[in-house]
C-alpha cells in the first residue's frame, strides 16, 4: 500500500474555491502524485505560486510523493493521503502517524521538544518523552541528546540554501515488548541558519522501522523569497 499521496479531500474543497487555471494545476498535481512507479518532482514555480503548503515525502524505498497541507490544529501540520491515512508533523518532527502497519499514536511532552527553539539546540540539550504505539506499546520512554552541526548547505532547485544540520540520537529507556537488535537510532534534521525552520529531515521513527524523508518544499520556497534569491520558473 502506498502510505503518502495527495490528500484528496482536501484538494476536491480547494478546487470548488478556486479559479479555472487553480483547478488544472491541482488537477495535474493530482494525477502526478498518485504516480505509483517514479518519484514526483516538480518546478519551482508551481509552488511559488501555490496558496498552499506542500511537501515531499519518500517513506523508505517507496517513491518520493507530494503532499498538500490539510489541517494546522495547535502547532500541529496534517498532511492527509488520497486513502484518509495521515502524517501529523510539529516543528518538522513526525508525532503521529495514520495507515501505517504499527502507527505512532502519540507522544507525551511535546513543547519541550527542543526543536520549537531550534536555533538554540546545543549538545547540552536532551529530550525525554513517552511514546504510545497501535501495536500493544505504550508508554515507551525515549530520551534525545543532540549534536549540531554549522555552516552547512542544501542544495534545493539549484540553488545554495545555507543550514544548521542537527543530529538527534534517541534511545529506548525500558525493555522492548518485542524482540529489537537495537534500542537506539537517529534522526537528522536541516534548520535555515537564520530562521531556524526545519526546511528538510529525515526521520526514522522507532528502531528497524522504514526512515521517512521530508523536505518541505513551501518553506524552502518562503525562505529564497526572504532572501532574495531568483530560482527560475522550471527548476527542479
Amino acid at each position: 500500500m502506498m502510505f503518502l499521496r495527495l490528500g484528496f479531500g482536501a484538494l476536491c474543497l480547494w478546487w470548488l474555491s478556486s479559479c479555472s487555471g487553480t483547478y488544472h494545476a491541482y488537477a495535474s498535481m493530482f494525477k502526478v502524485a498518485l504516480s505509483a512507479d517514479k518519484d514526483v518532482v516538480l518546478p519551482y514555480d508551481f509552488f511559488a505560486q501555490a496558496k498552499y503548503d506542500y511537501l515531499y515525502v519518500k517513506h523508505g524505498d517507496e517513491p518520493q510523493v507530494a503532499l498538500a497541507l490539510a489541517y494546522i490544529e495547535q502547532d500541529q501540520l496534517k498532511w492527509v493521503s488520497a486513502d484518509n491515512n495521515m502524517l501529523v508533523t510539529r516543528y518538522g518532527r513526525i508525532v503521529r502517524t495514520l495507515g501505517l502497519e504499527n502507527d505512532l499514536l502519540h507522544l507525551t511532552n511535546k513543547a519541550s521538544d527542543p526543536l520549537h527553539l531550534p536555533l538554540s539546540i546545543s549538545t547540552q540539550s536532551s529530550y525525554l518523552r513517552l511514546a504510545d504505539w497501535q501495536q500493544g506499546e505504550y508508554g515507551y520512554q525515549v530520551r534525545s541528546t543532540f549534536s549540531v552541526q554549522q555552516g552547512e548547505s542544501l542544495q534545493l532547485f539549484g540553488q545554495t540554501l545555507p543550514v544548521v544540520k542537527v543530529i538527534e540520537q534517541m534511545q529506548y529507556e525500558n525493555t522492548s515488548n518485542f524482540v529489537r537488535f537495537d534500542n537506539s537510532w537517529q534522526n537528522v534534521f536541516w534548520l535555515e541558519a537564520k530562521s531556524g525552520r526545519v526546511v528538510k529531515a529525515s526521520q526514522q521513527l522507532q528502531p528497524g522501522a522504514k526512515p521517512f524523508e521530508l523536505v518541505f518544499v513551501s518553506e524552502v520556497v518562503r525562505q529564497f523569497k526572504a532572501a532574495g534569491i531568483a530560482v527560475p520558473a522550471e527548476a527542479l
